[in-house]
């Protein structure tokens, strides 16, 4: 009965063992490096993880290795492995070494402040591959700054701030990547002469570089100007041009509508002129055949006093004619008035056959 309760008793303390000491909970941004009897075995990642207690353990920092990183500039550190639970921080990290001086190819003494912003990416060569990050780190700074520093001169180096924190991130992240580390930029915050007269003459070059660049700013500003109102004046010749064109277009329809209305006022009076005389003269031949109608009803009644009447008629027309004409002749007044029966008779003949 001892044996078994002395069994459960030690399962039990087992379980609670393994409650404590196998599940990890790492915290976002961070992970742990697990090391099973002395040597690497796994990385945790953020979460609940779970090892083995009494095999397995947290590798934590140790007296030659801290991973360490500068915070300022000078030999302030801090350690980005902590030294309770063995998290290595995985988000992006400031390096601050301390200023080096360095010699420029004219050999003018300069002091540089730089800072590189680096994250570890493989937690298994940042602890292994190197022993003292920090201090390698500010070494690998110092001599890659001397190589591209030996290359400028004092005027030159000023404004070559870019070229030398591109070449400088280059040579950090080619040494770094054995280490697991990657270098995200370089910065140079700072750069300083100790000679004097360099900084004066250095000043002095500046200023007048700042007054050439603001003359040709300004040059370019009213380059820019005359532009911008060349640009409105093609703007405006091309906006009156426009409206005189709609104008003459709006002209041309006005007087193309205008003709269309007199052309059809022309042909609207032509017709209704057309139709006047086509109702006059059929009324005139409406009354003519009235009237030879009334003649025909006439001669019916009473022929005998109508051809007199038209015999009268012919006499009166033979005598104009012949009063008109230049060659006279004298007819006796039966032989006229015969003819002028005849002819009287004859039209109304005419007359009464058509």
């Amino acid at each position: 009965m001892d044996g078994k309760i002395l069994t459960i008793l030690l399962l039990i303390a087992l379980f609670f063992l393994f409650i404590k000491e196998g599940i990890k909970k790492v915290s976002d941004g961070h992970t742990r490096v697990v090391e099973r009897m002395g040597r690497r075995h796994k990385i945790l990642l953020p979460g609940i993880n779970i090892i083995i207690p009494l095999v397995d353990s947290i590798k934590k920092p140790t007296a030659t290795n801290k991973l360490q990183t500068y915070v300022s500039n000078g030999d302030d550190r801090v350690s980005i492995w902590n030294e309770k639970n063995g998290d290595i921080t995985m988000a992006e990290t400031r390096m601050d070494p301390p200023v080096i001086h360095l010699y420029t190819k004219d050999n003018t003494e300069v002091s540089i402040n730089s800072v590189a912003y680096f994250k570890v990416v493989d937690p298994f060569k940042a602890l292994y591959e190197i022993s003292s990050f920090a201090d390698s780190f500010k070494s690998l700074v110092e001599t890659a700054l001397r190589q591209e520093v030996g290359t400028y001169d004092s005027d030159s180096i000023i404004t070559a701030r870019e070229s030398l924190s591109e070449s400088l991130r280059g040579s950090l992240q080619e040494a770094t990547t054995a280490w697991g580390i990657r270098v995200m930029r370089v910065e140079i915050e700072e750069i300083t002469f100790k000679d004097r007269a360099v900084v004066d003459a250095l000043s002095n070059a500046r200023r007048s570089e700042l007054e050439r660049r603001a003359a040709l700013v300004s040059a370019q500003q009213h380059a820019d100007t005359l532009i911008i109102e060349s640009e409105a004046l093609r703007k405006k010749a091309i906006n009156d041009a426009e409206g005189i064109k709609q104008k003459l277009i709006i002209e041309a329809e006005g007087y193309k509508q205008k003709k269309i209305l007199e052309a059809e006022g022309d042909f609207e009076t032509n017709r209704l002129e057309a139709e006047a005389e086509f109702l006059l003269a059929s009324r005139e031949q409406e009354g003519r055949a009235q009237g030879y109608l009334a003649l025909s009803k006439a001669m019916e009644n009473n022929a005998q006093s109508i051809i007199a009447i038209e015999s009268v008629r012919a006499q009166i027309e033979i005598s104009k004619h012949l009063g008109n004409s230049n060659n006279t002749m004298i007819i006796p007044t039966e032989v006229a008035g015969l003819i002028g029966a005849a002819s009287a008779a004859i039209g109304s003949i005419k007359s009464l056959t058509k």
